[in-house]
């Protein structure tokens, strides 16, 4: 079953919850918004958006989610995952419980405190970040 992930960044961060890991016993910090499924086919972004929707309580932007890359999930049995970027203009547009705002660069230092797929993913999610980041700065 595929897995559309949302990644919320601000000024350069990466938003994180924390969640059990896929044993279901280590707490790992991860996405707040990871879902599987039916089928995603040519209408991915319909399908996130309409995911990022379900989080309206915990989201407050009219920014929509932005399609990055397509993988391979190990910790899913090799399920085909959609990363998307949501790009945030404060922080404050976003509050989950317990949730913060980290570095690419935290979670390359912690490999142990994060999810296996934030981990493969930080690099990606850290350039995309940034652009987001500057992109804002430059409609200022």
């Amino acid at each position: 079953m595929p897995i559309i992930r949302i990644a919320p960044v601000c000024n350069g961060k990466i938003y994180v919850v924390p969640r059990l890991g896929t044993d279901g016993k280590n707490l790992r910090w991860d996405l707040p918004i990871e879902e599987s499924v039916e089928h995603v086919s040519t209408k991915s972004d319909k399908v996130a958006h309409k995911i990022k929707e379900k989080y309206q309580s915990h989201i407050h932007t009219d920014a929509s989610p932005r399609f990055c890359v397509q993988y391979t999930s190990k910790p899913h049995d090799g399920c085909t995952a959609y990363l998307y970027v949501l790009p945030l203009h404060q922080e404050d547009e976003i509050h989950f419980h317990e949730g913060k705002f980290v570095s690419a660069e935290d979670i390359n230092n912690h490999p142990d405190a994060y999810s296996y797929n934030l981990h493969e993913e930080s690099e990606l999610l850290d350039m995309a970040a940034e652009l987001w980041k500057d992109f804002y700065s430059l409609e200022s």
